[in-house]
């Protein structure tokens, strides 16, 4: 009896596995000896390095245990004829020994499939995925198993136990929910490729994990080993991907340049080297949203090689956490560990964590850097929240630069940070715990609705003031700004044209005029008739029309995606509607938020204006009295989620809209018709 083995490498168990599906053992002669007693010898073929290879010369005892990963199986003895093997899933037919079941029709191995290459090996299991027209994709549940090939299989690369790769392997026209579990199994690229795989590059594809595999290039890779175009619920894990040959030769290990909208893209447990960018998230298309990184989570994370170990331009919820580089030149980086752009998008809520080298093999920039590649141009990255930062060559532990907000701590080297950067920092240096703060921390008087200090990096001041405090005369006619220069000198300077300094305020009125406003201010007065919300004055609406007037410049601050704001808004005998009008570009684009009687009773609606046509975005029912201030409390949230709630003079929550539109994300303020508004604030 010979025996040719292909089992795992060595020590893993030959116990409890039935014969492969599509196998069969012909049978030769008769009179089987050596199944049920007796015992086997076998030599192990050492030209195959350490994958084993065995010639069984004697009889096998399989000591009531299955027989595993029977390549063939030859059988000679008298001269009568096998009839039958004892064993549920084993027949006889026409010589041929049969084995059934064992292995779920659901599990292809690749090694049962023909195929010169891999690639081919693996593009015949997709196209005998069962499928059709009834079935959208092809059917569900299925995993194809790489385990290290026979060295005689066409696929085999020359000398190695590893598989040829000459051609991309395309997952793509919706081809989902589909494990590939390659374990430690070699694969190499033999010839110049762009990639390993490439998924959804037609359309967006669902639910597909790749799980092990070695990869190695030899600076034939044009792109990246794994190549995502779109997909939805992706995991990668336990991947090793390594350029055997020359730094940035292979531009990314993982690449997602997003062309239809990824999302829950999940890497753990991987390993790249000798890559530009050990993993890029890149712009495949401006139409994307949000920008190719959506709901992105990169865990246990080891890349390097090249610039970066992760790279990112634009995207939204990203959660790195114990990302590496160094232990060897191929791993080391010679710009920044992580690096977030915003050529088209910005990032926005994205988490770091725990950013270490191991021993990078050179100088190189930071830790962390949030960049500007636009020269101003772009959006702002969001929420960036980083901690736990120790790089020991680099010249700064992070670079924050064009941020709204971020908040960092325990990081080493010291940070940079930009003057267009906002939010706080501590770290140690020399021994002593700094906390710097950037454009941040208000320290609030009162319930918050009043005056607030901010703490600069220089000084201390009132936002939207500029640098300095604003003072008032006794009589109110006046204004100064008060300051301490950089020698200590105390600095008094008058504030021209006035107008409303409290914090949060974005416009009560009380100047008396609408020289920051245009369009039909004919339409309205500033005056002390009732009803009045704020301060001394209001204004009202006198012509009972539509009547849109418009602020862009000229306020002290004006509300933005990402802030909570108010406005006190009342019906009067005039004008029935009331409400207020932001995110204003011009007189033809800009959201709403109004209260609109119909019928007998009273509409909330929140609409959008574009190009001077009009959308409702949502609406409620209600009922608002005349003569009353109500406050239209507007979240307006980041990613495009408008919550509109209408409260009564008490504080109570009336009534409520939302919708999601991120057509505008800043702009100035204005309104569409409303009989009178007052206190217009910031949250």
């Amino acid at each position: 009896m010979s025996h040719d083995d292909t089992s795992p490498t060595d020590g893993e168990s030959t116990s409890d596995y039935t014969l492969p599906r599509r196998g069969a053992l012909a049978l030769l002669g008769a009179g089987i000896v050596g199944l049920g007693t007796g015992s086997a010898s076998a030599a192990q073929n050492g030209d195959n390095g350490n994958q084993p290879w065995y010639d069984w010369g004697s009889d096998v005892d399989a000591h009531e245990n299955a027989l595993q990963n029977l390549g063939s199986l030859s059988m000679a003895g008298t001269d009568a004829a096998v009839s039958e093997f004892t064993g549920d899933n084993l027949s006889v037919t026409d010589g041929t020994l049969n084995a059934s079941g064992g292995v779920p029709g659901s599990v292809h191995i690749v090694t049962e499939y023909p195929g010169e290459t891999l690639d081919q090996k693996i593009e015949n299991v997709l196209d005998a995925l069962p499928g059709g027209d009834d079935i959208p994709n092809q059917q569900p549940g299925h995993r194809i198993v790489v385990p290290a090939p026979d060295p005689d299989d066409p696929a085999a690369a020359d000398g190695l136990p590893a598989w040829r790769v000459e051609s991309p392997i395309v997952i793509d026209d919706n081809t989902g929910k589909l494990v590939f579990d390659m374990g430690w199994t070699l694969i190499y690229a033999t010839d110049t490729i762009e990639s390993f795989f490439v998924l959804g590059p037609d359309e967006k594809t669902e639910n597909i994990t790749l799980n092990g595999g070695m990869f190695y290039a030899k600076e034939n890779l044009e792109r990246s080993f794994i190549d995502i175009q779109g997909v939805g619920h992706m995991h990668v894990s336990r991947m090793y991907l390594q350029n055997l040959e020359g730094r940035n030769t292979v531009p990314a290990g993982i690449r997602l340049a997003d062309y239809h909208g990824s999302s829950e893209l999940t890497i753990h447990d991987t390993e790249v080297t000798g890559c530009r960018d050990g993993f890029l998230a890149e712009h495949g298309s401006d139409d994307v949203p949000y920008g190719p990184a959506f709901d992105l989570d990169i865990y246990n994370w080891r890349g390097g090689g090249g610039e970066h170990s992760i790279r990112i331009d634009g995207g939204a919820t990203i959660n790195l956490d114990s990302i590496q580089c160094g232990g060897h030149p191929l791993q080391s980086v010679s710009e920044s560990i992580v690096k977030l752009e915003n050529s088209v998008t910005s990032t926005r809520k994205v988490s770091i964590s725990n950013v270490r080298e191991r021993h990078n093999a050179m100088e190189y920039h930071s830790g962390v850097t949030v960049a500007d590649v636009t020269d101003g141009d772009g959006d702002r990255h969001d929420g960036v929240y980083i901690q736990n930062v120790d790089c020991y060559n680099a010249e700064v532990g992070t670079d924050i630069e064009y941020v709204t907000y971020f908040d960092q701590q325990n990081v080493r080297p010291a940070p940079e940070i930009g003057g267009d950067a906002a939010g706080s920092t501590r770290w140690f240096d020399d021994g002593t715990q700094r906390h710097e703060t950037s454009q941040s921390h208000a320290f609030h008087a009162g319930d918050g609705d009043g005056p607030s200090l901010v703490v600069g990096e220089s000084d201390v001041e009132v936002p939207g003031a500029g640098n300095g405090a604003i003072l008032t005369t006794p009589d109110g006619s006046s204004e100064y700004r008060v300051r301490v220069d950089n020698d200590g000198s105390l600095v008094t300077e008058p504030v021209e044209g006035g107008g409303d300094t409290r914090a949060g305020i974005v416009d009560s009125f009380e100047g008396g005029d609408l020289s920051a406003y245009d369009g039909a201010t004919d339409a309205y007065v500033v005056n002390s008739d009732p009803p009045v919300g704020d301060g001394d004055l209001s204004l009202k609406n006198t012509s009972g029309g539509t009547a849109i007037i418009t602020s862009t410049d000229g306020l002290p601050r004006y509300p933005q995606s990402g802030d909570t704001f108010a406005a006190a808004a009342a019906r009067t005998e005039t004008t029935s509607n009331l409400g207020i009008a932001f995110g204003v570009q011009d007189a033809q684009n800009f959201y709403f938020a109004r209260i609109y009687p119909e019928g007998d009773s009273d509409r909330l609606q929140l609409y959008k204006r574009e190009d001077g046509d009009y959308t409702q975005l949502a609406e409620s029912s209600l009922s608002v009295e005349t003569g009353v201030l109500y406050d239209l409390v507007i979240d307006w949230a980041s990613l495009g989620s408008i919550n509109v709630t209408l409260r009564g003079p008490d504080g109570s929550d009336l009534g409520s809209v939302t919708a999601s539109d991120e057509t505008f994300e800043d702009g100035g303020i204005g309104v569409r018709s409303t009989g009178a508004l007052d206190n217009v604030r910031i949250l």
